[in-house]
């Protein structure tokens, strides 16, 4: 438990240190994404059919939604995969992924 813990205070860190960024720099090209909106997927959390609900509802001007498994049960796999399905600006990934992609979609690379 520790360890999920500790994984949603990184993806946490990581979100806060996007979001300032992107405060601080111009975000205007077509090519990259107003914000990124993040839902963290445990299966102890009872409340997330209500929480992707409301991300259903609302678009607050985000283009990109991520849904992370930390550790989805199958109930909330079929949510989020019908989720994607139904928004083109959606995905669904696990938390292993995560570096990867956020590095992608903000173009992140990494030094050698």
């Amino acid at each position: 438990m520790d360890g999920i813990i500790i994984s949603a205070a990184v993806v946490l860190a990581v979100i806060a240190l996007i979001e300032i960024t992107g405060v601080f720099t111009d975000l205007s090209d077509e090519g990259v994404p107003a914000y990124v909106t993040v839902l963290p997927v445990f299966a102890e959390d009872s409340l997330f059919d209500m929480r992707l609900e409301y991300l259903m509802r609302k678009s607050g001007g985000r283009r990109k939604v991520v849904l992370v498994d930390f550790s989805a049960d199958n109930r909330q796999i079929e949510l989020c995969s019908r989720f994607v399905n139904n928004n083109p600006d959606a995905a669904f990934i696990h938390y292993t992924e995560m570096k990867n992609f956020f590095a992608e979609i903000f173009a992140f690379h990494e030094k050698i």
